[in-house]
């Protein structure tokens, strides 16, 4: 019995082949696309082969993957790259800087810790300490 369904189905599947299409012109003169002989001229006949519509919507899946593959890449690319500094780089600057930079990095800490209320006593003080390691 399975045999005999198998074989049946196999015969339907087939049986499945591309259509002819018309084109033809109905009585208001407009172009009309039918599967069915025209019943006046037929201008146009063709056979409709069903797997190229397949084919198409295959080929653009694979664009659209395509493009979000490419997408993903460059999003990937124009990610700025994060910078990493040696451990202990700072202890290592101030210990090669010179004693009149580290008074100005103190005076420019002072300034950066106290913002818009420095005043002019706190300027002249670390100024004048600045001029003195300095000249």
């Amino acid at each position: 019995m399975k045999l005999v369904l198998m074989l049946a189905l196999c015969a339907l599947a087939t049986s499945a082949t591309a259509q002819s299409v018309y084109r033809c012109r109905d009585a208001a003169g407009a172009v009309v696309y039918q599967s069915a002989a025209c019943s006046g001229k037929t201008e146009k006949t063709w056979m409709a082969d069903p797997g190229l519509a397949t084919t198409a919507s295959a080929e653009r899946q694979a664009a659209e993957r395509s493009i979000a593959r490419d997408r993903q890449y460059l999003q990937a690319s124009n990610r700025p790259k994060p910078v990493r500094t040696p451990r202990l780089a700072s202890r290592a600057s101030t210990r090669a800087l010179s004693p009149c930079e580290r008074e100005r990095q103190a005076r420019h800490a002072a300034h950066e810790r106290t913002g818009v209320r420095w005043s002019y006593r706190e300027a002249s003080y670390w100024d004048a300490r600045v001029f003195k390691v300095c000249r």
